[in-house]
């Protein structure tokens, strides 16, 4: 007998009843009987049923739950919710429910409400009386004041925004001229909003020199080689030789405008209705104005004195 059979045999029989045996898992799992009895419903205990029932409703919820996630990218998870939550709520903080009680509204608000005050308080500073200084004897002219002297002069033909223009000056003209401009608008289809404005930054609100000895209210240059006497005059604009016409009344000079934005480069602008935003950049487009801030110089007045409601006549 080798000695591997003989240390084998001596180890099988030291063995105890009731110990584990060497044979495969496999054959003496065949062999062992089976200790579990399957429990039919009807046969199992109340308490275990309600168990039972409790753990597969739970498995059904987690199931439905996770579809729901899958299918919804997580939208009604818990802190999904959440963040939307805080997400709408800072829009309606920001923003407001009806666009005016938002902060941002609020904010906007009190610049206008600042703006209108230094307004205010630029134009009581030009309406003081201011002291004179007395004329100090003419000197020799210097190098320094030759280049003084050729300084350029106050354009008094330029568009103005509207910040430079008073607001009562700015009122009294658009009472004075809203019916004019209502008239031409039906008549020619230029919004009335866009003529006042053109009307208020081109003639200063009709105080401007070009207004007051042309009656020439929209900056209307001359450009005929044979006009006759009285026909128009100079005004420095773009140059010094810039001849503007002469009209014999404010209302003249609205109908040659009219006239003027019905044709020409000009009258493809009529597709925009009277969207007088679109009005502005496109006048600016075909060149009405070398200003390079004349569409904005434009809306901007518009807007503050709320020109836009003439277009609706």
């Amino acid at each position: 007998m080798g000695k591997n059979k003989w240390y084998f045999e001596s180890e099988n029989s030291n063995k105890q009843p009731g110990s584990t045996s060497t044979q495969p898992r496999s054959k003496r799992s065949a062999s062992m009987p089976s200790t579990y009895v399957w429990e039919s419903p009807e046969n199992m205990p109340l308490p275990k049923l309600m168990q039972l029932m409790w753990q597969r409703l739970r498995r059904s919820w987690v199931a439905l739950r996770f579809q729901t996630n899958k299918w919804s990218f997580g939208l009604f998870k818990p802190k999904s919710i959440i963040k939307v939550a805080v997400i709408a709520g800072a829009g309606i903080f920001v923003f407001g429910t009806d666009g005016e009680s938002g902060l941002l509204s609020r904010v906007n608000s009190r610049a206008i409400a600042v703006s209108n005050e230094t307004n205010l308080e630029i134009a009581e500073e030009y309406a003081r009386p201011k002291k004179t200084k007395k004329a100090k004897p003419a000197s020799k002219p210097s190098a320094k004041s030759g280049a003084m002297s050729n300084a350029k002069p106050r354009n008094d033909a330029a568009p103005v925004s509207s910040q430079q223009l008073f607001k009562q000056q700015s009122l009294d003209y658009i009472e004075k001229f809203h019916q004019i401009a209502v008239q031409e608008m039906k008549k020619y289809g230029i919004p009335a909003s866009i003529s006042l404005a053109q009307g208020l930054i081109e003639s200063r609100a009709g105080t401007s020199s070009l207004a007051v000895s042309n009656n020439n209210h929209f900056g209307m240059k001359c450009f005929s080689r044979d006009c006759k006497r009285g026909h128009c005059s100079n005004f420095t604009d773009d140059t010094h030789k810039d001849f503007f016409k002469k009209f014999a009344s404010a209302k003249d000079s609205w109908r040659a405008h009219s006239e003027l934005l019905a044709s020409g480069r000009y009258a493809k602008l009529k597709k925009y209705g009277r969207d007088y935003r679109s009005w502005a950049r496109g006048l600016k487009s075909v060149g009405y104005a070398t200003d390079p801030n004349y569409a904005g110089k434009l809306i901007g007045i518009i807007e503050r004195y709320d020109l836009h409601q003439y277009d609706r006549y």
